[in-house]
């Protein structure tokens, strides 16, 4: 094997690569396809000279459907997957794959087609990380002839159903032992470049093929310099389509990658119902969608009480006529929909109409967490220590002339971090067609409720989950001035690790709801409701807060916790990114649903920290 120059090689390796195989057969019971995606049999790559990869366990990275991202496509189009492989495995020099047609309608139709024999083709696309040099004149020991390129490290990035076979050695069905008819390998191997080397006398010699390649890279690279300068692609990315030598086919769709994310949704400001604003007729509109749905608006705009009985229809033609499209009335209810959706102010008018109930069913969840844990926020979703603020914070005397000396400040082993949550669901011609409100009424406002609720969910485990040693765990027992008198004396009485009084107070009872009437009774009577007589004195009367979750009584209707205000750095923390608590909708077209799709999401993450400003005791 002989070195070859670097750059050459390193475009090699940088570029994607593709191989044609053959379909032959197709499972109707299962509805499933083996076959054969990758041989050692050579081919001619882009610059004439022949190309083998080596079929071994070894060679073959399969890294990405061990992950799970690996897709079937038609034609290398990553918008039209038609199914996943299942199996991938080496069998006699060759890579097989069992796949499984998905159920779309997209994959049902090529399935068909297989199933029919009049799709056969098959392409793996792939990407080389080492390569074998074989110069010309030399021979590998298993008869391999130069100038060849063995790639003996690669990695399958998809394989795809497609519509020109070139390599009629692998395909479906193939997963079967070498039959009479089959030859091995290597022998294959000879006899390809016993056919080549005949070929080769008609063929145009090495300094036609070599000039044809250069003229074909200087079109490509000038169509490439065009598409940047026209839709105004940074350098670097101009760059990468170059030296990665990337076709023109796949350089437009990856253009138009950027170009949707340069204008894909961004979540607009807040929009309040009733307030001024310059585009009047969004709010009328909106107001009278909401009005429709048993909304109470308070200050309505003027002429949304006379569009409220209007159709979801009958408002996109007042829309579309408003902006001037003169033939709106006569359009079908599909066109109607994509009009409006797409040139029209209706998007605009159902993002803020699924605002407003987000909004609503958010606040609706009565959560009750926030009540008694300790809200803050962060800037982004990296782990961030809690800063410790304890013994170190005592004054110091500082003597005529003397200095100050700084405060140190620790980080706790205690760190808080963000995650995202979120659902979707599309607004669909259907649902235009038909009328049908809920989709932006109740469903954002189902999915912004139980968004709050989870929060709450995760606080009350948190609470309950926490470590609780003996300084703040009472004697197990029933509520009773008894028992509270206990649990105050602890958070009273609780010292920082230098053994300073923290002074805390108790604030908050919070109990399952299986106790709120206990715990009523107990703190609002003047009387000690388990004395002997009434003339008892109840020395905790209205003395704390009482807060009561259904949550608590799923994870143990006994225990309840006396707590104290919520404080930085105590108790269970939870934090919203930016501090923003309520959850955040985008919108845009769906090419899958025929219809416009909205995504709800929130960022926000709950921790339960040092238990010192709780007592917590585990009851009857």
């Amino acid at each position: 094997m002989a070195s070859q120059n670097e750059s050459d090689l390193q475009k090699r390796m940088n570029m994607p690569r593709q191989r044609n195989a053959k379909l032959e057969g197709f499972d109707e019971e299962s509805k499933t396809v083996t076959l054969s995606f990758a041989s050692e049999t050579p081919c001619l790559d882009w610059c004439g000279e022949m190309e083998i990869l080596r079929c071994t366990d070894e060679a073959m990275d399969t890294q990405r459907f061990t992950d799970g991202v690996m897709p079937i496509l038609y034609n290398h189009d990553r918008d039209i997957v038609v199914g996943k492989p299942t199996k991938i495995w080496i069998e006699n020099g060759r890579a097989m794959a069992t796949i499984e047609f998905a159920g779309t309608e997209k994959a049902q139709e090529i399935m068909g087609l297989v199933r029919d024999g009049f799709l056969n083709g098959v392409s793996v696309g792939y990407r080389v990380m080492q390569w074998d040099v074989v110069e010309r004149g030399a021979t590998t020991d298993d008869g391999i002839k130069g100038p060849a390129w063995i790639a003996t490290r690669w990695e399958v990035f998809e394989i795809s159903i497609v519509t020109v076979p070139a390599d009629g050695t692998v395909g479906v069905g193939r997963s079967l032992p070498f039959n009479a008819n089959d030859v091995e390998p290597h022998k294959a191997h000879k006899e390809r470049e016993e056919t080549m080397e005949e070929k080769e006398k008609n063929a145009p010699n090495e300094a036609e093929i070599r000039a044809a390649a250069v003229k074909a890279e200087r079109e490509r690279c000038a169509a490439i310099e065009d598409l940047c300068r026209k839709f105004n692609v940074d350098e670097e990315r101009r760059q990468q389509w170059i030296d990665g030598g990337l076709d023109i086919t796949t350089i437009n769709r990856e253009l138009l990658e950027i170009l949707g994310k340069r204008n894909k949704p961004v979540p607009s400001a807040r929009y309040d119902v009733g307030e001024d604003r310059s585009k009047e007729m969004r709010g009328v509109y909106v107001d009278a969608i909401l009005m429709r749905h048993g909304v109470n608006v308070a200050k309505p705009h003027d002429g949304a009480d006379r569009l409220r009985h209007m159709s979801m229809r009958n408002m996109a033609i007042d829309m579309l006529s408003r902006a001037g499209v003169s033939n709106a009335y006569t359009m079908d209810d599909t066109e109607l929909f994509k009009r409006a959706m797409t040139t029209g102010s209706l998007p605009g008018v159902l993002q803020d109409v699924v605002k407003y109930t987000i909004k609503d069913g958010y606040d609706a969840a009565n959560t009750t967490y926030q009540e008694w844990a300790h809200i803050d926020s962060l800037n982004d979703f990296r782990p961030a220590n809690i800063v410790e603020i304890g013994a170190e914070a005592e004054p110091k005397l500082i003597p005529e002339n003397g200095e100050f000396t700084d405060m140190d400040l620790s980080e706790s082993k205690e760190n808080v971090r963000l995650e995202t949550y979120g659902r979707s669901y599309s607004y669909t011609r259907q649902a235009f067609i038909n009328d049908d409100m809920r989709v932006l009424t109740e469903i954002p406002r189902i999915i912004s409720g139980r968004m709050a609720a989870y929060i709450n969910t995760q606080a009350y485990k948190a609470l309950a989950g926490a470590t609780y040693n003996a300084a703040n765990t009472g004697t197990a027992g029933a509520i009773s001035v008894a028992s509270l008198a206990e649990a105050m004396e602890k958070l009273r009485k609780a010292k920082d690790k230098k053994g300073h009084f923290l002074r805390i107070m108790p604030k908050y009872l919070i109990v399952p709801v299986a106790q709120a009437v206990t715990a009523a009774q107990l703190l609002h009577s003047a009387a000690d409701p388990s004395a002997s007589h009434s003339g008892v004195n109840n020395p905790f009367a209205n003395a704390f807060e009482i807060i009561s979750d259904p949550e608590l009584d799923a994870l143990s209707s006994d225990a309840w916790y006396l707590a104290a205000a919520p404080r930085y750095g105590y108790g269970v923390q939870v934090n919203f990114l930016n501090g923003n608590q309520t959850p955040i909708v985008e919108s845009q077209v769906s090419f899958d649903t025929l219809g416009w799709k909205y995504r709800i999401y929130h960022d926000f993450g709950v921790k339960a920290l040092s238990t010192l400003g709780i007592v917590k005791n585990a009851g009857k």
